[in-house]
């Protein structure tokens, strides 16, 4: 059997099935239906506010997740400020000082609650991965921490009228962010809540001392512009260099990219 003949059997064979094609009404339902499904171009705009509203989500979530001890020491500490400042009439300088970055410190065993229970690589699988719950965390206490700052400060201005606000604002925002930097980066070295026992303990005796301590209580209290820049930009210094650890998610020598 030569090509030719082997050529027409295929084509009677083809030939005896019969294809329906589509008519022209069928064609162009379909095509509505897969425009329907694809996705619009996304503007920046909307990518933002994507993102801002997932975040947002995720912070709402987690904060409700928060135990009651971190809420119960926060709410002891704001109220540790609120008597010493308008009853006992303490140094509001010292007060704020003091009390600058005792939330966030609490919250570290919040924050860090996943790696303490070996849950990291199971958030991984999750539709929120563990660097958005971790970056969520971060928020809430940041937030949190920020919001009882400019609460105590709002009370010392008002107990204190002749109060010097850049040197009060100066006197919160140095400890913030320089001591909550320092105990980020040695809490991921280790677990959270025993991270958050050894800092407060550390950050009681250092203000313990500051009081004590004349001389102590004049440095920290007294530094210039210059000095206070230069803690603050060591500070900002070891966020930058936790976020970007964050992102690889690296702790105690497990490395969890994203």
């Amino acid at each position: 059997m030569n090509n030719i003949e082997m050529d027409k059997e295929i084509k009677e064979f083809l030939d005896s099935y019969k294809v329906d094609f589509p008519n022209e009404e069928e064609m162009e339902a379909s095509i509505e239906y897969i425009m329907s499904n694809v996705k619009p171009i996304e503007t920046r705009a909307f990518v933002f506010q994507k993102r801002a509203r997932s975040l947002i989500v995720n912070c709402t979530r987690e904060m409700l997740n928060f135990g009651l001890l971190f809420w119960g020491l926060n709410g002891m500490f704001v109220l540790l400020g609120v008597i010493s400042l308008i009853q006992l009439r303490a140094n509001p300088y010292i007060t704020v000082f003091t009390l600058a970055p005792l939330p966030f410190i609490v919250g570290i065993f919040e924050i860090l609650k996943s790696k303490d229970e070996g849950l990291i690589e199971l958030e991984m699988t999750l539709k929120y991965n563990t660097q958005q719950i971790f970056v969520s965390r971060l928020l809430v206490v940041g937030g949190f921490n920020l919001l009882i700052n400019l609460t105590i400060s709002f009370i010392s201005s008002i107990v204190n009228p002749d109060i010097i606000y850049t040197r009060l604002l100066m006197s919160w925002t140095v400890p913030f962010v320089a001591v909550s930097g320092l105990a980020f980066l040695f809490a991921m070295k280790t677990k959270g809540n025993v991270a958050s026992g050894i800092l407060l303990a550390v950050w009681f005796a250092v203000c313990y001392g500051m009081m004590q301590v004349e001389a102590v209580r004049e440095i920290l209290l007294n530094m210039n512009i210059r000095e206070m820049i230069g803690i603050l930009l060591v500070g900002v210094f070891l966020w930058a260099f936790q976020i970007m650890k964050i992102k690889r998610m690296e702790m105690r020598g497990e490395i969890y990219e994203t």
